[in-house]
């Protein structure tokens, strides 16, 4: 089929007028390569539109690996999401790492030097996040060689952060900690050592307070004896045990 014309689209793309009315968008690189502008004529437009569908896709890749870190599994799927078969998603993953666009060790130093100093995430959410990227210990293992005093200080900062924060009792500070920094991916016993050190200066301030608002809503319904269990009762439920 004889090409009329050319229209300038954007994204390196044109459209291409052929002489039976029929058009086709095509990359510049693949007319260029194809020798179209010189040639004037398309003799297999499907395997012309095979090679744009393949350059198309190549092109997607190299744009979010440009903005982002991926690692093979990450942008597999990110292809896949875009709604590229399989098969063209495999080939061109296969091209990106041979021509070293894509290396899950170079993701994962990437991935937990960013955990490490950007987030609160420990060892286990880091090793999880990655392992559900198909990436094996022996890829990372050497970037989470770190020691247990690197996590203890991690653990104490943000408990010391939190502190600041608190205002319930000192029991259920440390249970909440407990829970957030398992989801955390912290080591339990690793937590329960850095939470043993940790003391709330004004608990005795907390508890008055917290007993006074209990008395307060109580008071309309409960006086004397009757009062004072059920205070201790929701003082004992709130952390409050002496």
């Amino acid at each position: 089929m004889k090409i009329v014309k050319y229209n300038k689209l954007k994204n390196n793309k044109y459209e291409i007028l052929l002489d039976n009315n029929e058009k086709i968008k095509v990359y510049e690189d693949v007319i260029l390569k194809e020798n179209l502008l010189w040639k004037k004529e398309i003799n297999d437009i499907d395997a012309l539109l095979k090679k744009n569908k393949d350059y198309e896709i190549y092109d997607v890749a190299i744009k979010r690996l440009s903005n982002h870190v991926e690692s093979v599994k990450g942008i597999h799927d990110y292809l896949i999401k875009k709604g590229y078969s399989n098969d063209l998603v495999q080939e061109t993953v296969d091209i990106l790492i041979t021509k070293g666009y894509l290396d899950d060790k170079y993701y994962a130093k990437c991935y937990i030097t960013n955990q490490i100093n950007l987030s609160n995430d420990g060892p286990l959410k880091i090793i999880k996040h990655l392992e559900n990227l198909n990436i094996n210990s022996d890829i990372y293992n050497e970037y989470l060689d770190i020691s247990d005093n690197i996590w203890y200080g991690r653990i104490k900062k943000y408990l010391d952060k939190q502190v600041k924060l608190n205002k319930k009792s000192l029991y259920i500070f440390k249970s909440k900690m407990l829970m957030n920094l398992i989801n955390l991916g912290y080591e339990k016993e690793l937590i329960n050592d850095c939470l043993s050190t940790i003391s709330i200066s004004n608990q005795d301030e907390l508890r008055k307070k917290e007993e006074e608002k209990i008395r307060k809503k109580l008071g309309k319904k409960y006086s004397g004896d009757d009062l004072e269990r059920k205070i201790k009762e929701k003082l004992y439920q709130k952390g409050y045990f002496e």
